[in-house]
């Protein structure tokens, strides 16, 4: 009986449970399904991944939301409301219409899903009590059991300093800026907050915020009454970053999801500004333009039209993400840094187009990932924080570290600069905020010590003595101080290594100033001996030279280079610059051409085929992956600021002649630091010694001069078309002036391009002589009439002749250089170029025999302009092609000269063009000069 009982009690659960399940799931039920209870979830797992806000794929149809649903697609509504089997959204979920949804790909709905959306469209499809958005988080409640941080992720100053907007991931909280005193508050309306903005009139501010990976947020507040103007809605995905227009009425956002949005704030319309691969953290809007910058984690900077939401450029230098940007108050320069811990600076051109933006400064800025920058509302300062924890100051001509705070007790993502400039609002992942003081002197103009250079400025040479003897012979022992042989300027020592480690010291009495070059004659003379030259203080401790502070780290990556390779392959090269000192290992070389192409490398200077190296050092081999750097010199007591990489010390000490004029031999230059005794160390470099390890040392004047040698004497030039002519110069004893090499006395129908200038520092200068068509053979009175001088500092000097000048036939083709675009033409027909910025030109052959490839060098362009974008292949004409577009580039730095620059083929006996004039002018004068 009770057996029975139980079986009756069971089969009444199971009615009762059918009965239930009948009144939910049948059409004709009287209690419809809900929306947000039943319908919601069924779009949420199989509708929305494809029908989400501007990611839709099928007919443009949204179902994140009831409202979204309602409105339907291209094809018209989405349902009928009571009648499901007219319906879209519910035969095509059923397979009663194709396409069948979701895709074959994708599990469809089950029986009990198709009669819930059956049953809620019979019943009218009735809208859900509130309209919560169908994307939402259903995250499990965790209770806390410790105490609970309220991290500070953004801050914004009113204007006025009025209020301090605080952003915590829950609320906004409006502080009296300097009591602290709390005004307002208002909760995240989604998800978590990660910014706050106010518009520059201070009556508007807008708090971003979002859901992860569902979707983000904006609400903009009245000031006035904190009521609430707008709610925006349309990113995917959390929203990191928005900044207000002046006026309050539009909006930047950009999102986790990949995109950035301008939004009209009247009536709640979007922009969509697509093209980064990752989430877009940082965003900016220019003062005055319809321009945007945003930041991202694909590793770039863009840069945006807002009137019709194209991108205008991409700045690809950045190695890392990119997580903080700002455009400066007076819009010219677009900052941005992030997980590499650099700092960079871009100049927005008049354009903003592509390739127009240069790159002004990349700096390493911090030992951390940097969180965030600001400028100050003048624009006189920039302000970074970091992972590091430390908070710096950068004026913003140059941008150079002016302040430095002590580290934070946490990180500071969020900062803001009174209207002043004088206070700084910081808040931290703690939850506290603080306020430090900004003194007016970091805007004043940063007083700089002169850079280290080769001979510093002041330095005078020592001159030589009246000598009764002028060789003096090595006495052992001479090792130490006290035994050390004195050697006066003007005198020559000859010695020996006797035995292994031998070592010998000459000591010599110096002024304040005074300048020696000493000088070994070792190899030369055939001895066994390598030598190696230190100057000692008489504690035994070698004279620091000077500071090398690295500006950019970097490392070898493609193959290792041996002592005399001019060409090396780093990392980051791209920010490296033209003239700047590279420090590998304790040498010193300087870059004097950027790679070009992808199968090229930087080009160091190079003499005589070897590197040279600077400040006495020298040149040894490095293996890949060896460290890199770009370095600063600076004199000691220079107030060297600390920038987290490296400070490497130099001293006097020379082991191969930086010049690589001596071979094995030394050389090297000192200034004595103060009055005093110095002692030359004279050493074989790796302490060999014996018979045979024979040495001189010379202590000399420094007598800088220069001579300047014609490569090439004899020419043959053909008729109608010209020939490279090369100029090396012999720099002596750091002589660093520019050269000008004159060529007259030419008879008519010869043209050169002279002056021919060797750059400052440069070791060599091209230029061509041409002949003109109907040009005659010279006679033997005609060359000797040909004066080839070189001229620098007022000195003049003879720079050879032409030992034969003859012509030749026409060659199989003729090289022309114009202008190609009147923007860039000067009034001469010239070409015009402002310092910083790229113009283009064409090079024009005329094809008279010879139909194949033919590549181009461009002779005589001053040091800082470069031919740019040339690609894989070079500047080349294919063959069966006429004419082929470059592009010239001009460094910022470049000073206002006048060149004669030719176009010089590779092949085919050196064709060249007849000369066009290249004027660099400041960016000021293009308008003015151009035609």
């Amino acid at each position: 009986m009770v057996h029975h009982d139980e079986q009756m009690a069971y089969r009444l659960a199971r009615l009762v449970c059918s009965l239930a399940v009948m009144l939910v799931i049948t059409p004709t039920a009287w209690a419809s399904p809900d929306f947000a209870k039943d319908i919601a979830p069924i779009l949420r797992q199989h509708c929305v991944a494809c029908h989400g806000a501007d990611d839709v794929v099928e007919n443009n149809l949204v179902l994140t939301s009831y409202a979204a649903l309602m409105k339907g697609g291209k094809t018209g509504p989405a349902l009928v409301p009571g009648q499901a089997k007219e319906s879209l959204l519910y035969t095509m979920s059923a397979g009663l219409k194709e396409p069948k949804m979701p895709p074959d790909d994708a599990p469809g709905l089950n029986d009990k899903e198709l009669k819930l959306l059956e049953a809620w469209i019979a019943a009218g499809a009735k809208p859900p009590a509130e309209m919560a958005p169908v994307a939402a988080l259903k995250t499990p409640k965790i209770e806390v059991t410790g105490p609970v941080r309220s991290p500070i992720v953004a801050l914004a100053l009113h204007p006025r300093s009025s209020w301090l907007a605080v952003g915590h991931p829950d609320r906004v909280e409006l502080l009296e800026p300097g009591t602290r005193k709390l005004l307002h508050s208002f909760p995240a309306t989604t998800g978590v907050i990660a910014d706050v903005a106010v518009s520059a009139n201070g009556q508007r501010l807008a708090v971003a915020s979002g859901e992860t990976g569902l979707s983000g947020q904006v609400t903009v507040y009245e000031t006035s009454d904190w009521s609430i103007v707008a709610t925006l809605e349309g990113h995917k995905d959390i929203i990191y970053s928005c900044q207000l227009s002046a006026d309050g009425t539009a909006l930047l956002t950009g999102s986790y999801d990949r995109d950035l949005r301008f939004w009209n704030i009247g009536d709640q319309t979007s922009k969509r500004l697509a093209g980064h691969n990752d989430a877009v953290f940082g965003v900016a809007l220019h003062p005055t333009r319809p321009l945007a910058a945003s930041a991202s984690g694909d590793r770039t900077v863009k840069v945006w039209n807002l009137t019709d939401g194209s991108r205008l450029d991409t700045f690809a230098q950045p190695a890392k993400e990119q997580s903080t940007i700002a455009i400066r108050p007076d819009g010219k320069h677009i900052a941005a840094a992030g997980v590499d811990m650099r700092l960079r600076v871009w100049e927005i051109s008049p354009t903003a187009a592509e390739g127009t933006n240069p790159l002004l400064v990349a700096r390493f800025a911090h030992e951390g990932p940097i969180l965030k920058l600001v400028y100050s509302p003048s624009g006189d300062l920039l302000v970074t924080s970091s992972e590091d924890r430390r908070l710096k100051v950068w004026e913003t001509k140059g941008y150079t570290q002016v302040a430095v705070f002590d580290r934070q007790p946490d990180w500071t993502p969020a900062i803001a600069v009174s209207p002043d400039d004088s206070q700084l609002f910081v808040g931290r992942m703690d939850g506290s905020l603080a306020t430090i003081p900004l003194g007016s002197q970091l805007k004043q103009p940063v007083v700089q010590v002169a850079k280290l250079t080769e001979v510093p400025e002041g330095a005078v040479s020592a001159a030589a003595p009246a000598l009764e003897t002028a060789v003096i012979q090595e006495v052992e022992p001479n090792a130490e101080p006290a035994t050390a042989q004195k050697l006066l300027v003007g005198q020559t020592a000859k010695g020996s290594f006797n035995t292994a480690g031998d070592e010998d010291l000459y000591a010599i009495e110096m002024i304040k100033g005074a300048t020696i070059v000493l000088e070994t004659k070792a190899g030369r003379n055939k001895s066994q001996a390598d030598t190696k030259l230190e100057v000692l203080r008489a504690d035994g401790t070698t004279v620091q030279r000077g500071w090398l502070q690295a500006v950019r780290d970097s490392w070898i990556n493609f193959r290792p280079i041996d002592s005399n390779s001019g060409d090396v392959r780093v990392e980051f090269w791209e920010e490296m610059d033209l003239g700047q000192y590279l420090y590998m290992n304790g040498e010193v070389t300087k870059i004097a051409r950027m790679p070009q192409g992808p199968d090229s490398g930087l080009l160091l200077v190079t003499s005589s085929g070897k590197r040279q190296t600077y400040f006495d050092t020298t040149a040894v081999a490095h293996q890949k992956d060896d460290p890199v750097y770009i370095v600063e010199a600076w004199p000691l007591g220079a107030n060297v600021v600390d920038n987290g990489l490296p400070l490497f010390p130099i001293h006097y000490a020379n082991d191969d002649d930086s010049e690589r004029e001596l071979g094995t031999d030394s050389r090297l230059t000192f200034v004595a630091p103060e009055d005093g005794t110095y002692f030359v160390r004279l050493a074989d470099s790796r302490g060999f010694g014996g018979t045979g390890y024979d040495y001189e040392l010379l202590a000399r004047p420094l007598q800088p001069n220069f001579s300047v040698k014609l490569a090439t004497a004899e020419r043959t030039v053909p008729k109608g078309s010209g020939q490279r002519l090369t100029f090396t110069a012999n720099r002596i004893d750091h002589f660093t002036a520019p050269i000008e090499i004159e060529v007259s006395g030419l008879p008519t129908g010869w043209f050169v391009t002279s002056p021919i200038i060797i750059d400052e520092g440069a070791l060599e200068g091209r230029g061509a002589i041409w002949a003109a068509a109907d040009a005659a053979d010279l006679t033997d009175e005609q060359r000797g009439a040909i004066k080839i001088t070189a001229k620098s500092s007022g000195e003049s000097r003879d720079a050879g002749t032409f030992k034969k000048l003859a012509l030749a036939e026409p060659a199989k083709f003729k090289v022309t250089l114009l202008p190609d675009d009147t923007r860039f033409t000067s009034t001469s027909d010239g070409l015009l170029l402002a310092a910083g910025t790229t113009i283009t030109a064409k090079i024009i052959v005329e094809r008279n025999g010879f139909d194949g490839d033919i590549k181009f060098d461009v002779d005589g362009l001053p040091f800082g302009v470069i031919v740019d974008n040339i690609g894989l292949s070079g500047v080349l004409i294919r063959k069966g092609e006429t004419e082929r577009q470059i592009f010239l580039t001009a460094r910022p730095w470049v000073a206002p000269t006048s060149r004669l620059i030719t176009a010089v083929s590779q092949n085919e006996g050196l064709q060249t063009s007849p000369a066009v004039t290249l004027e660099v002018v400041s960016p000021s004068q293009i308008a003015t000069s151009a035609k």
